[in-house]
């Protein structure tokens, strides 16, 4: 378990426990040391975003800490690394992947929107990023 801080509706967050996955192959796990608060997560806490974002939601795309561990496969990281994260993760096979335009993919994660973002103890995310 580690702390999160989790949007739950309008104007409402909270700081629970919520469970994290210990790296994977291709994954890092990480100890965000800061995390930046920008218009969009304005835009999730007014509420302006609830049709996208599914509460409890733990929010945060922009951010900076180190690496704890690294999953199997993963090389140019290790324990200790200072990092950010790169907060989009497309899929590489929809047409807009296909002609160079993955920051319009068809299926993009944007990370701490769409999937749990950076606001807990620990984080787990695909080295890539």
């Amino acid at each position: 378990m580690t702390l999160a801080v989790r949007y739950m509706t309008a104007r409402t967050l909270e700081t629970a426990p919520v469970e994290f996955s210990e790296p994977g192959p291709g994954e890092v796990l990480l100890a965000p040391a800061y995390v930046g608060i920008c218009g969009t997560d304005l835009h999730i806490f007014h509420g302006d975003m609830d049709a996208r974002v599914a509460a409890p939601a733990v929010l945060g795309h922009e951010m900076s800490g180190r690496v704890v561990r690294v999953g199997a496969g993963v090389e140019g990281w290790r324990p200790g690394d200072a990092v950010t994260v790169m907060p989009l993760r497309w899929d590489g096979t929809c047409p807009a992947c296909l002609s160079g335009h993955q920051h319009i993919c068809q299926h993009l994660d944007f990370i701490g929107i769409d999937s749990p973002g950076a606001m807990q103890q620990r984080w787990t995310v695909p080295a890539s990023t």
